[in-house]
């Protein structure tokens, strides 16, 4: 079955947003194969924004129809969350739906869904039988737009100060969008500071990231182009007091880094210890309740921190409005903070959602105040909500090439019958939540979500 297929423009609520699922490369597979591809135009008729890195003449150059007009395919590619007006009865559609977890803003449109017997699928669901996620692109992407970001943040609020430093050439992401010219910046301005150092009159520059996982393996992998000198939590207070101004440093932060238990925690400090790494985090995630940040072990010789960590409001904040009160008035090295992540009230208690238009704030520990932009006292906080816009045409190919295994299947899945009958591969069946407007077995918890 070839079903007619579509990719859909980004709305325009999503600021920035020039990313797609499908690029023209993996839009060819699907036309050599016989399957009619029509792709939204990139300009949006009424407000004129672009909405998409690639041209449509791109996707025409390989057999596509642009047309504004998709309500007819059966197989509709997007990637954020979809205004209701464009949900259309008995459709198939891909996206990042933002509703698994219950996220109350998306509850209409998941509502929608259902009532208009629709079928979807959600990229981040999308894993193998060990419950590895098979599309991540777009986590790595935050991981370098971020890093990049945070950089440039912290060389800006040198530069108010009239303070000169190698960041201060580090230009925001969107300004190339372009993650090769970036990464030769990054490279000459490394060979800076080999050469002249950092400022002997600052602390030695020290980048303290939280997580483990792909988004901090994206930030470093960024970060290490410069002269990165590795370190551990136990070597920042002697680094900060010695560390050599011709290198930078990088101190990468696990749970049983960033938490430490309780004096009060079901089980003693001597039993935590003797248990390997492994052990001591399945004891994080079944009592979360037993931890606190162990940040204030860190603050005071950190001057950047990468928020690259999931967080969910069962576990314990890294710093909250109290914590980081109680750590600036010990020590105000901490110049900037990338969070990444970008959970608003979340495990950085006074983050909230900014966009690449207006992407920094400064915070006041001491007044709990925040100011958009890079003036003030305090902590300037980057966290743009969809970082990985800021290389849309290099985040989208990494997308598609993740994709491109599976995106044929899609468009030629049987979606009259049952699941396991529709010739979907099973790291795609795993990613439904509704099939033709009923939840999935996995997703059944998720009547409750739907509004009144």
């Amino acid at each position: 079955m070839k079903n007619p297929t579509a990719i859909r423009r980004e709305d325009l609520s999503k600021r920035g947003e020039k990313r797609v699922a499908v690029v023209p490369a993996l839009a060819r597979t699907l036309t050599d194969q016989g399957i009619a591809l029509s792709v939204q135009p990139r300009q949006h008729p009424e407000a004129g924004t672009i909405k998409r890195a690639f041209e449509d003449s791109d996707y025409q150059a390989v057999g596509a129809q642009i047309t504004e007009d998709i309500a007819a395919a059966q197989v509709v590619f997007g990637l954020k969350e979809i205004k209701l007006d464009y949900i259309h009865s008995g459709r198939t559609y891909l996206c990042f739906s933002h509703t698994h977890k219950g996220q109350v803003k998306n509850r209409p449109m998941l509502k929608a869904f259902k009532e208009r017997g629709a079928t979807l699928m959600d990229y981040e669901l999308m894993v193998d039988e060990s419950g590895a996620r098979v599309i991540t692109a777009f986590t790595y992407f935050a991981g370098y737009a971020g890093m990049v970001d945070t950089l440039w943040t912290v060389g800006r609020r040198y530069a108010r100060a009239g303070q000169p430093h190698p960041f201060s050439r580090v230009p925001q992401s969107i300004e190339t969008e372009d993650l090769g010219v970036i990464k030769q910046l990054l490279a000459e301005i490394g060979q800076d500071i080999t050469v002249h150092g950092t400022p002997a009159d600052l602390p030695p520059f020290i980048n303290v990231i939280l997580g483990e996982g792909k988004t901090s393996y994206g930030a470093q992998e960024i970060y290490d182009i410069l002269p990165v000198t590795e370190i551990g939590l136990g070597d920042l207070a002697t680094t900060y007091a010695e560390g050599d101004r011709h290198r930078v440093y990088k101190c990468v932060l696990g749970i049983t880094d960033m938490f430490r238990l309780k004096s009060d925690a079901q089980i003693s400090l001597a039993e935590y210890a003797a248990r390997d790494k492994a052990g001591r985090e399945a004891h994080y995630f079944q009592h979360p309740e037993d931890f606190e940040s162990n940040l204030d072990q860190v603050l005071s010789y950190t001057t950047i921190l990468m928020n690259c960590i999931l967080w969910g409001p069962e576990f314990p904040r890294t710093m909250s409005l109290d914590f980081t009160a109680e750590q600036w008035a010990r020590s105000q090295t901490l110049q900037a903070i990338g969070d990444v992540t970008c959970d608003p009230a979340g495990s950085i208690e006074f983050s909230k959602e900014t966009w690449i238009d207006n992407p920094v704030f400064v915070y006041d520990p001491a007044t709990r105040t925040a100011v958009d932009g890079f003036a003030g006292e305090g902590i300037a906080v980057m966290a743009v909500t969809n970082l990985p816009c800021e290389f849309s045409a290099d985040a989208s190919a990494q997308f598609s090439e993740n994709l491109a295994p599976y995106a044929a299947a899609i468009a030629t899945a049987d979606y009259t019958g049952a699941l396991e009958d529709s010739g979907l591969p099973a790291d795609i069946q795993r990613s439904v939540i509704l099939w033709r407007g009923e939840f999935t077995e996995p997703y059944r918890y998720m009547t409750d979500f739907l509004p009144d």
